[in-house]
């Protein structure tokens, strides 16, 4: 399938998520990823959930994050530039939504691209290449390419990987890691 009826298929799927089932799948998800990766001194790029869309609620992943020692560098959206930057989390933090509903940082010390060892990637379904679908707007992709080499990027994802997404094109950035309510698929560096 292509990428805007995967978007379309899987926005409809994570919506029909009963808020029980939702929580469970969330649960080993958030087992699988402190199972294989160690966040101890680790800057670490997460996304907030858009409570509305029914996204993976990051807030304990970023909790246990914290609790292991790491850094976490909010996610902010410039819809001028379409460009993301980031703000490191402290319990001072403030969060407000912005005109898309999007939860974002209005303060804290920025975070450069170079800064950030892991990025915890939103998206929708992924295929089994690490190529992703998210909202369609390129705007994770833009940032996933700033940064560093060795930068680690790990997409969480409700549903287990589909064989191929048919569309991917150049500027799509994929994965290292995939984790799911029932594994971690780790994926070749591509470079």
């Amino acid at each position: 399938m292509d990428k805007k009826s995967l978007r379309q298929a899987y926005i409809a799927k994570r919506n029909s998520l009963e808020f029980s089932e939702k929580v469970a799948l969330e649960s080993k998800i958030k087992d699988f990823l402190f199972q294989n990766f160690n966040f101890s001194q680790k800057v670490v790029s997460c996304f907030l959930p858009i409570s509305s869309k029914n996204e993976l609620d990051t807030w304990p992943i970023i909790q246990q994050i914290i609790n292991q020692g790491g850094k976490v560098a909010l996610t902010v959206w410039d819809n001028a530039t379409n460009c993301i930057f980031h703000r490191l989390w402290t319990v001072d933090t403030k969060i407000k939504h912005n005109a898309y509903e999007i939860p974002e940082p209005v303060n804290g010390d920025f975070i450069t691209n170079d800064q950030i060892d892991i990025v915890i990637v939103p998206l929708l379904v992924m295929d089994k290449f690490g190529n992703r679908v998210g909202y369609g707007k390129g705007v994770y992709d833009r940032f996933l390419a700033s940064c560093v080499n060795k930068t680690i990027f790990i997409g969480l994802s409700h549903f287990e990987l589909i064989e191929r997404i048919e569309d991917v094109n150049p500027y799509d950035i994929p994965l290292n890691y995939c984790i799911t309510p029932f594994n971690c698929v780790c994926f070749e560096k591509q470079s």
